[in-house]
């Protein structure tokens, strides 16, 4: 596997729950959090002092700030735009996904801001 394939098996078990908590996080119009499992991480990535924060952004399923963004991040991208059902979910919209190093996974929804022309 190569480096930005490492993290893909972990993301896409994870896929049917970051789907309900978008669902949520786009209902509520607030940020949902919950927890990952930092083991799975750790076997996949077979290095010891790493960190798995990260901060990744996207706007109609483009990735925003793509050149500061770590493997594991855009493993998750990846992940989000090679599923069909996701990449519906995520194609129009502004998502912000985060994870801390206590491995708390966030999902932010911006709402769409539309400028009216005069």
């Amino acid at each position: 596997m190569k480096d930005l394939e490492v993290y893909q098996p972990v993301w896409k078990k994870y896929l049917p729950v970051i789907a309900m908590k978008i669902k949520e996080a786009q209902r509520k119009n607030e940020p949902i959090s919950f927890s990952l499992y930092k083991p799975e991480f750790q076997v996949a990535s077979k290095r010891k002092k790493i960190s798995f924060e990260f901060d990744l952004e996207m706007k109609d399923s483009r990735v925003m700030n793509n050149s500061s963004i770590p493997p594991i991040a855009k493993d998750l991208s990846e992940v989000l735009r090679q599923n069909l059902a996701m990449k519906q979910q995520i194609g129009i919209g502004y998502f912000k996904f985060s994870m801390n190093s206590d491995f708390i996974f966030t999902i932010q929804v911006e709402p769409e801001v539309v400028v009216a022309s005069i």
